[in-house]
């Protein structure tokens, strides 16, 4: 018998990603966070412990139970995940290899955000009036090491999150998730 996974939560957890990654300009924007004006009052300082601390542990949630679907599976329905994984974010860049000499699937991603050493919420200057502010551009850079070799991957979080969903809809539509977490399973 495997987990109850829950895959409901890993929805959610997506669309929230998604809407955190496009919200952020509009709403350290209209903060003016990170800018002059805002220098003594710590909103950059708040800000990004909010988004670091929710950004991390949607992540982690969504991949870690995804690769426990992943590997919960087996045999020919197996195969077939790793198909799905491959069409889900075929049209979509979920992110860029930076370092390293991997294949990016979604599989690889969560395996990546689960064995990070570290993990940095990319920032970018906009200006709103004449003011310049910060505001997270939706990259989320992780890094790490597999034995010797150091990685790192700038995951693009909202077209990921998209993937991810797409992923989880053509499992269950191909009936790859219903009987996980079933004690008959």
């Amino acid at each position: 018998m495997s987990h109850q996974l829950g895959l409901d939560s890993v929805y959610e957890k997506l669309v929230l990603l998604e809407h955190f990654a496009f919200g952020s300009q509009q709403y350290c924007s209209a903060r003016l966070i990170g800018s002059e004006d805002d220098q003594g009052d710590g909103e950059l300082d708040k800000y990004w412990g909010w988004l670091k601390g929710i950004v991390s542990s949607y992540l982690i949630e969504c991949a870690v139970r995804v690769r426990m679907l992943q590997d919960t599976v087996r045999g020919e329905d197996a195969t077939q995940l790793a198909r799905l994984d491959k069409q889900a974010a075929s049209n979509l860049t979920i992110g860029t290899i930076v370092e390293g000499d991997f294949r990016l699937s979604l599989r690889e991603t969560c395996n990546k955000i689960i064995h990070a050493q570290k993990a940095v919420p990319e920032w970018r200057l906009t200006v709103n009036g004449g003011t310049q502010y910060k505001s997270w551009s939706g990259d989320y850079s992780l890094l790490g090491a597999k034995g010797a070799r150091d990685w790192e991957l700038r995951l693009h979080v909202a077209p990921w999150a998209h993937a991810m969903s797409q992923f989880l809809d053509a499992a269950e539509s191909a009936e790859l998730t219903h009987y996980v977490g079933q004690d008959w399973y």
